[in-house]
């Protein structure tokens, strides 16, 4: 049997076996997390140790033309164990990649053969049945050179042991000059017996990453790639430089590896100051500890044992991202490149435009202190470059993706009360500048135009993105507006609450669907709300429902309730996605070649644009049809090599699934409003530092109770199938479950959650 198969085999045998309180609560969290969830397409994780927003995320690579976070293995070949990889939809990390090798490495590259990318001829085959993954800690046996590579991790640097057969020349190729994308300029000293340092750099974006290496045996000798020896004090630099660290046969070798974005000496106190000595093992069990500590933010009770892997891992993975950017001294690069020195922790690594369905809100619950420091991040981004993020990685504002999605992140802490006051006045001006840089274009017609086609392809290749941003600019807008409301400015609050609604200007009245429009007002014409001709991957049918923050207005104007229900229904295919889980969502799913291509009205949710579209039932009068749906959606993440149905996008999707899985979801983005949706534990204690716990019981709760029949709040009873997160403050949300849907729970008009049409923003939650 394949590996693969094995590994599914294993997971259907445990889908089904409850976990009782007793169980739940005994041995440590991390024990229930599985970092190979999400390494097979399209999950692009990778399954090396990593920290709670570590900066170093080591790991194994693995050779592949589409192998965006660095491994897969069914893939032939590891190329080596780097420091940096990203669950993201695009080839990023891999850099200062380390293989340990017998002998001489082999020169050239594969690519010269049949490999699409570069690969190094020195790569090795492994031994799947020694591959360990696990919190903290990876191995794998490299079948070439008969090597047992083991890997740990602080937050600024990794550790390797290499465990060579007796006999053998020993050596550890450090590849500067190469990551995933390929060879890059790299410069190496070294600077004494047993210690490298270097820098590399970094492309789209382009930056220097800085990295410094110590080894635990004395260095026999250092060559370049083509054997020339490298001395004390003597260098290596080039387009695709690295080192030959040379050592006497045998043993065992052990590695210590700092980065830095700052300098080398930055990375060399990394290294000192978290792994000041040589046991690995210690290293190891501080890993875990600080997982342990981490997962415990939230306590589950009953569930199958494959529930609770994919919770706990989805929470795994929702903290590993955004990432430490600044040094244990305090020291970072800001966005102009000049370095600077703080008191608290500076973060990169913002996938904006995914986070803010639900990882956003995760992070700021459970972990305010490093989320005030993540906002403080994006504040002093914009004191040196003028501009908050949109999607960031080291100290560079990429601007992927569309819209103002920092928005809805800074809301998010505003709204809870987690920004400083000395920093207050200047955020919000950095946020006002921000939403008051639209184009005159925008301000003038109230959304972005969108030339007509010219020809049929256009309405294929997608073409211009334009109506999808109007619909992301909506959202960010009213996450200002919630702030401006908060803090006495209403006149900036009335503005934004009006260009919030920009989407009712693409409501098409003849189609009731967002459509194109052109600067003249005309509609695109032709117009399938099954294409994603204006539109950045996805398709009306997908983006339609981006209006989180008026879906009573959006909904009246698609045609009411019933038309809104039925084109959930199709969009859902239910019931056959509640009547079968897991089959119906995955055939959606990978109708669109896992985010490649969008055509069709399926969900998508592989991608993050219609991450909220199972919960519009609840402001359609169907919230039955929400848990349904909910749980079907939620019943992609499986405990397989394949359990994440896209690429997770920093933790982005891992973040919606935390939520759906707690039966509470955040559906306006900045607000601290919560839909009811279907508990798949009977009890979640979710901690909130600084707050009481957030508490959901659901007795019975399981995959064919999935119902809410009835809903008590603090013991009184809840008609309503929303509410805000202060109002959770000290009162238990206890949801009756049944299998048996409770039709009229939650359905009538004032039981709907609020949207802008019908409730004041100070209904949303947002502290004053």
């Amino acid at each position: 049997m394949s590996r693969r198969l094995r590994i599914l085999a294993g997971a259907l045998a445990i889908l089904v076996l409850p976990v009782s309180p007793a169980t739940a609560h005994r041995g440590d969290l991390a024990s229930w997390v599985d970092p190979m969830i999400g390494t097979w397409p399209p999950g692009f994780v990778s399954p090396g140790p990593v920290l709670p927003h570590g900066m170093v995320g080591l790991g194994p690579d693995t050779e592949g033309p589409v192998n965006y976070g660095g491994y897969y293995r069914h893939n032939a070949l590891v190329t080596g164990f780097s420091h940096t990889h990203m669950s993201t939809g695009g080839v990023q990390g891999g850099q200062v990649p380390m293989m340990p090798i017998t002998g001489e490495p082999a020169a050239g590259d594969l690519s010269d053969a049949y490999w699409t990318q570069p690969v190094p001829a020195y790569s090795s085959p492994a031994d799947d049945a020694t591959e360990v993954a696990e919190v903290g800690y990876y191995a794998v046996l490299l079948a070439r050179y008969g090597v047992r590579a083991e890997l740990t991790a602080t937050r600024r640097a990794g550790m390797h042991r290499y465990s060579f057969p007796p006999g053998e020349d020993s050596a550890v190729v450090l590849h500067a000059g190469r990551d995933l994308k390929g060879l890059i300029a790299a410069r190496l000293v070294r600077v004494d017996a047993q210690t490298i340092t270097g820098s590399v750099d970094v492309t789209r974006p382009d930056h220097t990453l800085f990295f410094a290496a110590r080894f635990d045996r004395p260095v026999a000798a250092v060559t370049t790639m083509d054997g020339r020896p490298v001395g004390i004090g003597e260098s290596v630099a080039g387009s695709g430089a690295g080192a030959v660290v040379r050592f006497d046969a045998g043993g065992t070798v052990q590695a210590k590896v700092g980065i830095s974005h700052v300098d080398a000496a930055g990375a060399l106190g990394n290294v000192d100051a978290e792994i000041p000595g040589w046991s690995f093992d210690d290293v190891r069990a501080q890993a875990r500890a600080a997982w342990n500590s981490a997962l415990g933010s939230i306590e589950i009770e009953g569930g199958t044992a494959a529930d609770r892997i994919s919770f706990t891992t989805a929470l795994y993975h929702a903290q590993t991202f955004p990432n430490l950017a600044s040094d244990v001294d305090g020291r970072y690069r800001g966005g102009d490149g000049v370095v600077r020195s703080g008191a608290r922790p500076h973060y990169s690594s913002f996938a904006l435009w995914d986070s803010y369905r639900g990882q956003n809100q995760l992070l700021a619950v459970i972990d305010p202190e490093a989320y005030r420091d993540m906002v403080a991040s994006m504040l002093d981004l914009h004191r040196t470059t003028g501009s908050l993020p949109r999607w960031q990685l080291a100290h560079i504002n990429t601007g992927s993706m569309s819209g103002d999605p920092v928005l809805p992140f800074i809301a998010e802490a505003w709204c809870r009360g987690l920004v400083d006051e000395s920093i207050a006045h200047e955020l919000y001006d950095a946020m006002w500048s921000l939403a008051s840089s639209r184009s005159a274009e925008y301000l003038d017609l109230g959304y972005l135009p969108v030339p007509q086609p010219s020809n049929p392809f256009d309405l294929i290749d997608g073409g211009p993105r334009e109506t999808g941003t109007t619909l992301e600019f909506g959202v960010a807008e009213f996450a200002l507006a919630l702030v401006a409301d908060a803090t006495g400015r209403t006149a900036d609050r009335d503005v934004l609450l009006g260009r919030s609604t920009g989407y009712r200007h693409l409501l098409d009245p003849e189609t009731r669907w967002i459509r194109p429009r052109d600067a003249s007002g005309a509609w695109a014409d032709p117009f399938a709300p099954e294409l994603g001709y204006g539109f950045q991957e996805g398709t009306s049918w997908q983006y339609s429902w981006l209006a989180m923050h008026d879906l009573r207005g959006l909904i009246d104007r698609m045609g009411g309730d019933d038309e809104v229900r039925r084109r959930l229904d199709a969009f859902f295919s239910f019931p056959g996605a509640a009547a079968a889980p897991v089959l119906v969502p995955k055939a959606q799913n990978q109708a669109t070649l896992f985010g490649i291509a969008y055509y069709g009205n399926q969900y998508a949710p592989g991608n993050e644009h219609d991450l909220e579209a199972p919960f519009v039932y609840s402001y359609a009068g169907a919230p039955w049809k929400t848990q349904a749906v909910a749980r079907a959606a939620a019943s992609l993440y499986t405990p397989t090599i394949d359990g994440l149905p896209g690429n997770d996008d920093l933790g982005a999707l891992s973040g919606w699934l935390v939520w759906t899985m707690l039966g509470l979801y955040p559906m306006t983005p900045g607000a601290p409003l919560y839909v009811t949706a279907s508990p798949v534990f009977e009890r979640a204690v979710v901690h909130r530092p600084g707050r009481s716990d957030l508490v959901i019981e659901a007795p019975g709760a399981s995959p064919a109770a999935k119902y809410v029949a009835s809903a008590t709040l603090g013991g009184a009873p809840l008609g309503r199938a929303w509410l805000t997160e202060d109002e959770l403050d000290g009162a238990t949300l206890r949801l009756r479950m049944s299998e048996v849907p409770s039709v009229g729970w939650g359905a009538d008009h004032p039981a709907a959650p609020p949207s802008l049409s019908t409730h004041a923003t100070s209904s949303f939650g947002c502290r004053p």
